[in-house]
Formats: structure tokens, C-alpha cells, sequence
């Protein structure tokens, strides 16, 4: 897993950056404990595998 944009994060899961933000609102305080900045562009590798285990998001 490497680290991505939240835009390409969000196109990966066939939705809006907006869409997405909401998805992970219910995890964000575990998000920020694993360092994810609230404004940050770029979101670490080990978060995107976090996001995308958990909402089953497939990289092609």
C-alpha cells in the first residue's frame, strides 16, 4: 500500500472526496490516533489500507 491523494482514494471507491470524508466521519477520532492531519492532501499508506479494508475499496 503506498500513500494517495484523498481525490484518488475517492476515485479508487467511485465517489466524491465529500463522500468519502463522510464515510470516515464515524472513524475519525481512530483515524486521527493513526495520524491522519484533519486538512492533510495526502493520506499515509497505512491509513489508506485502513480506509480501504474498511470499506472494501479494490485498487486496480
Amino acid at each position: 500500500m503506498k500513500a494517495m491523494s484523498k481525490q484518488r482514494l475517492a476515485g479508487y471507491a467511485g465517489v466524491s472526496v465529500k463522500t468519502l470524508m463522510s464515510w470516515c466521519k464515524p472513524y475519525m477520532a481512530e483515524l486521527r490516533k493513526m495520524g491522519l492531519k484533519p486538512n492533510a492532501k495526502v493520506i499515509p499508506p497505512h491509513i489508506v489500507k485502513y480506509i480501504a479494508d474498511k470499506f472494501t475499496i479494490i485498487f486496480d
